[in-house]
């Protein structure tokens, strides 16, 4: 009567063939512009962080992404104020446009830099994350969509106000 005879070793996954994320931080959406120093060939490439977290960033760049996986890259971009230049490497090339990168080598300077300003985005970003903003580099939120408690009948978002 008091035994369950499911697995005890731990959760089952809901479907065997589901991929396993291997992050171990919480993404947090962003809106900022960043620079890759693609290291090797000497150039650079522009675009925006779409989200960031401890372990590393996704990007969409402005031109098509030249290089592949395990390249070797900075990452530069300004959040909060802040300037912050990290090395990593190309972990995915998600389209033609999109790279996700791996934060590597990150020294406990950059690292207490980068947990400090991932807290920012929690505080700023918890109460819209339902609505789907996201959190530009100026530290406030652009939003993605409509807000219907901020219609045109509220005085303070009226043209100039």
């Amino acid at each position: 009567m008091g035994t369950d005879s499911t697995n005890s070793d731990g959760p089952v996954p809901a479907e065997p063939n589901e991929p396993c994320d291997r992050r171990t931080g919480r993404r947090h959406p962003v809106d900022t512009s960043a620079i890759i120093h693609l290291i090797k060939v000497g150039s650079r490439m522009r675009g925006q962080i779409l989200d960031l977290s401890l372990g590393g960033c996704r990007i969409h760049t402005n031109d098509r992404f030249p290089v592949g996986i395990y390249t070797r890259v900075e990452t530069e971009f300004r959040l909060h104020g802040q300037a912050v230049l990290l090395g990593g490497v190309v972990q995915a090339v998600h389209d033609r446009n999109q790279v996700g990168i791996r934060f590597l080598d990150v020294s406990q300077r950059k690292r207490e830099q980068l947990v400090e300003l991932i807290e920012e985005l929690g505080e700023a970003s918890s109460p819209r994350e339902a609505s789907g903003d996201r959190i530009n580099g100026a530290g406030h939120a652009d939003a993605a969509v409509h807000d219907k408690a901020h219609s045109s009948t509220d005085p303070s978002r009226a043209p100039g106000a």
